[in-house]
């Protein structure tokens, strides 16, 4: 048990554009004219689907060739994962793309992964999978602690015959400042749990490591906190624990639940506000339910769980998804949580509440087999409860408004292809297409934040595919690894499950307003996922 921990001072990499455009030169071609164009969060570069990115917080790089990157069209000869991490060390070796690091600074193992994409033809039952990429992670250690939070990790994704399609990474400077008072792992859980008294939690155990914020983010001081896991017992139904980050010294930002919601009306409708839509952000009249045509304004909503779960992000993560919304015009139909985020609004009452928004998310905890939601059902939705296969009985997610829907929680979309355990997501989560585009969410435990929804919106609204929006912010979000067992780690994979037949498939679906939605995908023809290392 550690006495006392080390606090660092960060400094930024440098965020200039000479730096840009010598990145763009030695990851994809040294004679290209790259466009260059300033961004809210920094500077861009851009020569047809190839774009470099350098975030001004933290001076931390993004990089694809959006050509191949997450397309499940692409069939590539890949390198064997062995081969990918001599490739990174080749890449990084040649261009300095890992920075170099003092101790106790070091480079963790390489963690390798990669995408995968499986489809099942519905009228033969075929399933089909291939691997897309392989992914080549270099995860940040810092006396030995693993660093979490986002900005610890620097990914290499290697396509056809080895080329480099994705690198993303930051590694901020970090030189020791002072020492700190450490707070033992059990002190820091009983004040936890004295701010969320309500949630039943089994298994309860705590890991050191130190936060390390994402690249949008600014951080000037690099500190320990204690990761929390454990199982969340909802009525009948156990669930893994989105994993907590709880201060592990006296410096640090303390642990806050947010602040309470009002007591939800009982004759609330959707487009009740009694929510914390920003003050500065429009709100649309919400347009007629019985339109059932593209028509302005677009409609968003958002469940979440926090105190009733023990997360402290989910608040400011669900808020981070409507206010975007709301500054794009949208309308907000609802913003409900804990015991406002009723089970009913999913399936009894979906045509008054997620059915009647275009995009909805929901933040929580998470298993394959569902998630954790409110009575007065049962306290969490379950796959059994959306029906049987997509149209059947036909009259939930999609039926209505709804295209679009994001779980930021610990699944559901685990798979055996993924680790053996996870079942077929295919076979699972049939059901919940009625004309619903996506479902998107995760393939084993993950970190609760209040970024993700924020980012999510951010990454659509700035003409991203949704599909690409979400891994994205997720890989930027989540560390690699979990330290769970399978089915839900020990890598961390985010994923998107979509039907589609000829001339409607969500693959490649845009936020409406922001490029291309695909037709209604009714009676398709096959059923599709495609997951990511995050």
């Amino acid at each position: 048990m550690r006495d006392r921990y080390t606090i660092y001072r960060l400094t930024p990499q440098d965020s200039s554009d000479e730096r840009l455009r010598q990145l763009a030169g030695s990851l994809f071609d040294q004679n290209q004219d790259y466009r260059l164009d300033k961004t809210a969060d920094g500077l861009t570069l851009r020569h047809g689907h190839r774009v470099v990115e350098l975030f001004h917080a933290s001076g931390g790089v993004w990089a694809a060739d959006e050509s191949q990157l997450w397309r499940p069209s692409v069939k590539a000869d890949l390198p064997s994962a062995d081969e990918a991490v001599l490739l990174a060390h080749k890449l990084s070796d040649k261009h300095r793309l890992l920075p170099p690091l003092d101790k106790p600074l070091a480079w963790g193992p390489p963690v390798t992964g990669g995408t995968w994409h499986a489809q099942r033809d519905l009228k033969t039952g075929q399933r089909q999978q291939r691997q897309l990429d392989v992914q080549v992670v270099f995860p940040l250690q810092v006396d030995g602690l693993p660093v979490v939070g986002g900005g610890g990790d620097f990914s290499f994704s290697f396509g056809h015959q080895g080329r480099l399609i994705g690198f993303s990474g930051n590694a901020r400077q970090a030189t020791p400042a002072f020492e700190a008072q450490a707070i033992p792992p059990e002190k820091a859980i009983e004040q936890w749990r004295a701010q969320c008294p309500k949630f039943e939690i089994q298994d309860l155990m705590s890991r050191p490591a130190y936060y390390a914020a994402p690249s949008h983010l600014g951080q000037d001081f690099l500190y320990p906190v204690h990761v929390v896991q454990g199982t969340i017992v909802s009525g009948k139904h156990r669930m893994p624990m989105r994993q907590v980050l709880l201060p592990a010294s006296d410096f640090g930002p303390p642990l806050q639940m947010g602040q309470p919601q009002e007591i939800r009306p009982r004759n609330a409708r959707a487009g009740h506000r009694a929510t914390e839509t920003s003050k500065h952000a429009p709100v649309a009249p919400r347009r007629s339910p019985a339109s059932r045509s593209p028509s302005r304004p677009w409609e968003a909503g958002t469940s979440w769980i926090g105190s009733l779960g023990g997360l402290a992000g989910s608040q400011a993560n669900a808020q981070g998804f409507i206010n975007e919304w709301a500054a794009a015009g949208w309308h907000i139909d609802f913003n409900w949580g804990n015991a406002n985020a009723f089970e009913s609004d999913w399936r009894r009452n979906d045509d008054t509440w997620v059915d009647a928004a275009d995009f909805v998310f929901y933040t929580g905890h998470a298993d394959m087999n569902g998630w954790m939601l409110a009575n007065p059902d049962d306290g969490s939705l379950s796959y059994t409860e959306v029906g049987g296969a997509p149209g059947k009985p036909g009259d939930l997610w999609g039926a209505n408004d709804l295209e679009w829907v994001t779980i930021a929680a610990c699944g559901p979309l685990q798979d055996n292809l993924l680790y053996p355990g996870g079942g077929d997501v295919l076979a699972r989560w049939d059901g919940a297409f009625d004309g619903l585009h996506l479902l998107m969410g995760y393939g084993g435990i993950t970190f609760d934040n209040t970024e993700e929804g924020g980012r999510l919106a951010r990454y659509a609204k700035g003409g991203a595919t949704l599909i690409d929006a979400w891994f994205r912010t997720a890989r930027e979000i989540q560390p690699a690894t979990n330290g769970a067992s399978a089915p839900n780690g020990p890598n961390i994979y985010v994923g998107a499950m979509w039907v589609g037949k000829a001339g409607a498939d969500p693959v490649s679906d845009h936020a409406w307003d922001h490029g291309s939605v695909s037709a209604d995908p009714s009676s398709p023809s096959f059923l599709a996922c495609m997951w990511t290392m995050t």
